[in-house]
């Protein structure tokens, strides 16, 4: 650990580059100032060398010495068997019978007692003593300098592909329909992870996390190899303290940017999505009893802090109520209750009931973006003066995908495209989601064990859509589309070599039964949506797995969904998601 932080602290030392150029009327003077800033910077990176080799030799001696005490402990340990033996039985003779040898050896061996008074056995009993304490001496030392620290993570290679695309603009042969068939989709992709986890004491642990994918995209941790071989991106993903107290055994408190605590699918979250904010779970165990464990979990999650902003209303002045509602924060709010029940030794039952709060969705405005670039439409009207009339110019504003959310502009921005939207432009519904979960496990095959779950969840917030009518009216669309189902099977496991995991997932998916922002990304449309997943795995080693899977999504309610004009007779066919991947994990 040091090594890491010294080097990471090192590194801006070495991306320096020379300043720019320096006029001619620059002399000596500054020559010599910078050939002396030359060389103390030259001075102090010679010095960050130095304390890094004598680190590494050091630390390359405690496991040197580590490794030969521990060599040593094993044969002292194989002599000292080996002495024992001989002590037991010295007169035996191999040639006589089992019994007879045994009652040889009773009447003429000394009680077994009298063994540790042997010079032999207690010198190395001495020395097996004096090398298991040298030896942990030098794994104390040893920790010290490489900290209580755990390294892990996986590296994951996909192809993947893409069949019956379609557009949603006019046809190119009847511009009165909608839909053109677009070419197939092929692209390598690639997502790598690095994760430390660490002991503070007995009651504090941390963890870090660092991992590809796009910062604007919170729902994706690959990244695709394209862009002329450019480097790929790699941040933080996690970052968290968890507090387990000693005196309440089953509490932990966890805060920062970690994984979600509680139950779930990818129909309401995606996996790759960390949340950040504070949980709180407490769990208890039973014995002797159907029922296995208790857990309840609590969570608040921020997700977009805004600056304070007036809203002024048309005569110029503070409208204070709009002004407030402007700044506020939007943040994530739940509970869940988790139960596992165990009917029978191969049999075991877990049911979860959770609220999902989204408190500000109101304030959302979902948007698409082309590119890494957000186009808006941006009107500007200038009032009229003494000497002009007024004027009204329209234009584009151009955003970068990684500023999408960013809080300080009070946009309130997202890549929701899917749920559906007023006449204004922001979300049409609020979002309480009621996420009921269950998940039976069969073990009576060791190698092929059988899960089935399902998972349905309810928007109780749906509101009425309203959209734009004919000469500036409203017209509102009753909101029924706030359900979602997902039913998921499975057969087998990948813990072994040779493994295999067979597994098929039925998803249906309504208009505004979740907030898509942060559900399975995979499907295309996470909303509106119906989706059969068909999964294959195999295990070529405990740390090496080879998948197939297919994903066939279908529009129920045409290409521009529930609430839009879809023209009759335009194209809708489901599209195809091939993902084959190969997963390697350290």
């Amino acid at each position: 650990m040091c090594l890491f932080f010294v080097c990471c602290c090192a590194s801006p030392a070495f991306a320096q580059s020379p300043a720019a150029h320096v006029s001619n009327s620059s002399d000596e003077t500054l020559s010599a100032t910078a050939s002396r800033g030359g060389d103390a910077k030259t001075s102090e990176m010679d010095e960050v060398r130095r304390q890094l080799r004598e680190q590494r030799e050091e630390i390359e001696r405690l496991r040197a010495e580590l490794t030969e005490q521990m060599r040593l402990i094993s044969e002292l340990r194989a002599a000292r068997a080996g002495a024992k033996e001989q002590t037991a039985s010295p007169s035996a003779d191999a040639t006589q019978p089992a019994s007879l040898a045994a009652t040889t050896t009773a009447q003429q061996t000394p009680p077994q007692s009298s063994a540790p008074n042997d010079p032999k056995s207690t010198q190395i009993e001495e020395r097996i003593g004096g090398a298991e304490a040298q030896a942990k001496k030098t794994s104390e030392a040893l920790t010290k300098q490489l900290g209580s620290i755990s390294f892990s993570g996986d590296i994951r290679l996909r192809y993947e592909s893409f069949y019956g695309l379609l557009n949603t603009q006019p046809n190119a042969a009847d511009p009165s329909i909608v839909g053109n068939e677009l070419s197939p989709r092929h692209r390598g992709r690639v997502r790598a992870r690095l994760a430390l986890r660490g002991q503070i004491n007995k009651e504090f642990e941390w963890g870090l996390r660092l991992s590809t994918g796009g910062l604007a995209d919170n729902i994706s941790t690959n990244q695709t190899l394209t862009d002329f071989y450019n480097r790929k991106q790699f941040a933080l993903d996690q970052a968290f303290v968890t507090y387990k107290p000693t005196r309440v055994p089953g509490l932990v408190l966890q805060g920062g940017k970690f994984e979600k605590p509680w139950l779930y699918t990818e129909m309401t979250f995606d996996n790759d999505l960390q949340v950040e904010g504070i949980s709180e779970s407490y769990s208890r165990d039973f014995k002797n009893s159907a029922l296995k464990n208790l857990t309840f979990v609590a969570w608040q999650l921020p997700f977009l802090e805004r600056n304070s902003a007036f809203v002024r209303n048309a005569n110029g002045t503070v409208n204070v109520e709009q002004s407030r509602r402007g700044g506020r924060d939007l943040a994530l709010y739940g509970g869940q209750l988790q139960a596992r029940l165990q009917p029978g030794v191969k049999t075991a039952l877990t049911l979860s009931a959770a609220d999902h709060y989204f408190s500000g969705t109101q304030f959302i405005t979902p948007i698409q973006f082309f590119g890494n670039q957000l186009q808006l439409p941006v009107t500007v009207t200038i009032p009229a003066t003494a000497t002009g009339p007024a004027q009204t110019l329209t234009g584009q504003a151009t955003i970068a995908r990684d500023l999408l959310v960013a809080g300080n502009g009070n946009l309130g921005l997202t890549t929701a495209t899917n749920n559906a939207v007023n006449a204004d432009g922001r979300l049409a519904s609020g979002y309480n989601l009621v996420d009921l979960i269950g998940r039976l496990d069969l073990t009576h095959n060791e190698r092929f064990p059988v899960t089935l779950l399902f998972n349905f969840v309810t928007n109780t917030q749906a509101r009425d859509v309203v959209a734009a009518g004919a000469g500036g009216s409203t017209v509102r669309f009753a909101n029924n589309e706030s359900n979602g189902y997902w039913a998921e099977v499975q057969v087998g496991k990948t813990r072994e070599r040779g493994d295999l995991l067979l597994g098929y997932t039925f998803v249906r998916v309504e208009k505004d039964a979740v907030l898509t922002p942060f559900n399975f990304s995979d499907v295309g449309q996470q909303s509106d949506v119906r989706v059969q997943r068909f999964a294959f795995a195999y295990a070529a080693d405990p740390r090496v797995t080879l998948s197939l899977t297919g994903i066939v999504a279908s529009l129920p309610n045409g290409l521009r969904g529930v609430f839009g004009a879809t023209p009759a007779g335009s194209l809708n066919r489901p599209s195809t998601r091939l993902q084959l991947d190969t997963v390697f994990r350290f």
